[in-house]
C-alpha cells in the first residue's frame, strides 16, 4: 500500500529557484528519516526508498539528528569497555575470615 499525503500551501511559495517538486522530494526524504527515527522502518529500507548509498543515508541521518546504527553500537561498545576496564581496575576483595 502506498500512502499519499497532501499539504495545503499557498501557490506563491514556489518559483523557478524553489520548485514544488523539489520541496515534495525534500518532504518525502524528511518523512522517511522520521520513520527511521521512530523505528517504524529500518535503515536499509530507508536506503532503498531514497535510492541512496549507505554513506549518503548516514550523512542525512546525522544531519537530521538521528544516530546511525554503527554509531549507536560504537557508543554501547565504548560504555561496555569502560565498565569492564573499571571492574578490572578495582582491587579484589579478600574473602572475610570466619570469626571465631
Amino acid at each position: 500500500m502506498i500512502v499519499n499525503l497532501k499539504l495545503d500551501l499557498p501557490d506563491d511559495l514556489f518559483d523557478a529557484q524553489f520548485t514544488e517538486s523539489d520541496f515534495a522530494a525534500r518532504v518525502r526524504e524528511l518523512a522517511i528519516l522520521e520513520l527511521v527515527r521512530v523505528k517504524r522502518i529500518h535503515e536499509h529500507e530507508a536506503k532503498e526508498m531514497l535510492a541512496l548509498e549507505r554513506y549518503e543515508l548516514v550523512e542525512r541521518m546525522k544531519a537530521a539528528g538521528i544516530a546511525p546504527t554503527e554509531d549507536v553500537f560504537a557508543e554501547i561498545k565504548g560504555e561496555l569497555t569502560k565498565a569492564i576496564d573499571a571492574r578490572r581496575g578495582r582491587p579484589r576483595r579478600e574473602p572475610e575470615k570466619p570469626r571465631g
